[in-house]
């Protein structure tokens, strides 16, 4: 009688979910934490000393949003092309520091311009 070493699809699948789920608390915690340093500088209005609202309820919800989809859309993408996990981690990390880089970018003061 042979025996073979069973695959557990279970532990697998755990492990799958498990680092989906940290992928996307990991983003999520990129995307408040890229609206929470740029908001301070964008919630003054400039048009009559008036509070800009886009700031709450445009750019807070798509700054979690976006940094939610976009290391699970990493992470989905390489666990359907690789098997290692370092692989997938490092898919993720990269995917959310680009992302952090973009957004802060973004937020960024304009530079003040000089006449010619």
């Amino acid at each position: 009688m042979t025996t073979t070493k069973r695959n557990r699809p279970e532990a697998d699948g755990r492990a799958e979910t498990t680092g989906g789920c940290l992928a996307a608390a990991l983003g999520g915690a990129a995307g408040l934490g890229s609206w929470a340093v740029a908001a301070p500088r964008r919630w003054p209005g400039e048009f009559e000393t008036s509070p800009n609202w886009s700031v709450l309820y445009l750019d807070f919800p798509a700054m979690v949003l976006i940094g939610i989809a976009l290391p699970l859309l990493a992470w989905t993408v390489a666990a359907r092309t690789t098997s290692s996990p370092a692989l997938r981690a490092g898919a993720v990390l990269l995917t959310t520091a680009l992302f952090v880089a973009a957004a802060l970018g973004w937020y960024a003061p304009a530079r003040p311009t000089t006449p010619l």
